[in-house]
């Protein structure tokens, strides 16, 4: 008698056009440093069931290249958890819960909850993404790393977070200490923006590398974030006004949108 075939779960990770900043449309996934750096950690992740970091400052495409990467390896599997800053024990265990599908309201009593949470960690592969993990208190980080146990490592762990992740991290050795590996965001440097922008939207494509450099240099500080901004900028502006060049006036117009102390050139 033959097993019937079970229905893919449903993928917790949200759609690609929801990954660029305010809906960019047009804008590329990009093949960076920081993507490949953050496909190898998440890959080593999965192959010991252990923890890793990805941090870094904010706007940088940390969020970006973790979903990016875990749609492409792990699409059903992944446990997407996102808390407001300071959660309590109550709110991490709950919304946990839920996003395993567990079935009720999880018990009152933390032992028991805890018990079907490690419970169903166990039953079936699963990788636990806690993004915005510099919001977590030190307990939480504590659970955490117990749910996920020395011998039984329920799961793989992801952590990604931007300000003081790393710190806090630091502040619970309990946690450093299992951690198998990090990965750092930085800024886009001068080379990789000339090598990556152009293929990033098509505004740019055509636009000489020298202004690139210059909106990177005035606005864009190799945050892919801040280039999501400049791009729905001059979009929606030579949108409205075919008229208009892309040039450096125009780049320190939108300086002016994102920085209203910062003197520039009236758009015609």
């Amino acid at each position: 008698m033959s097993t019937p075939a079970t229905s893919p779960r449903p993928t917790q990770l949200p759609p690609p056009s929801q990954d660029h900043f305010a809906g960019l449309t047009g804008a590329n996934a990009m093949a960076t440093r920081g993507m490949a750096e953050t496909e190898a950690r998440i890959l080593k992740a999965i192959k010991h069931n252990a923890i890793v970091c990805i941090h870094g400052h904010v706007g940088l495409g940390k969020t970006f290249a973790v979903h990016t990467i875990l749609r492409r390896r792990a699409p059903e599997t992944t446990i997407r958890l996102r808390y407001n800053t300071g959660a309590n024990m109550n709110e991490i265990r709950t919304h946990l819960w839920s996003r395993l599908g567990l079935p009720g309201e999880p018990p009152q009593a933390a032992g028991p909850c805890d018990q079907q949470i490690r419970d169903a960690l166990e039953a079936e592969p699963r990788i636990l993404l806690i993004d915005e993990a510099q919001g977590l208190g030190t307990r939480p980080l504590e659970y955490f790393r117990t749910l996920w146990g020395d011998d039984a490592r329920r799961a793989a762990i992801i952590l990604v977070g931007s300000g003081n992740t790393r710190q806090k991290i630091l502040n619970n050795p309990a946690l450093h200490s299992r951690i198998l590996d990090w990965y750092q965001f930085s800024p886009l440097t001068p080379t990789e923006v000339q090598a990556t922008i152009p293929a990033y939207q098509k505004i740019w494509a055509e636009a000489p590398p020298e202004l690139i450099l210059y909106a990177d240099d005035m606005v864009g500080h190799g945050s892919f974030r801040n280039w999501a901004r400049i791009t729905l900028h001059l979009h929606d502006a030579l949108e409205e006004n075919p008229k208009l060049t892309l040039d450096k006036d125009l780049v320190r117009w939108v300086l002016s949108r994102i920085d209203p102390t910062t003197r520039h050139t009236q758009r015609n």
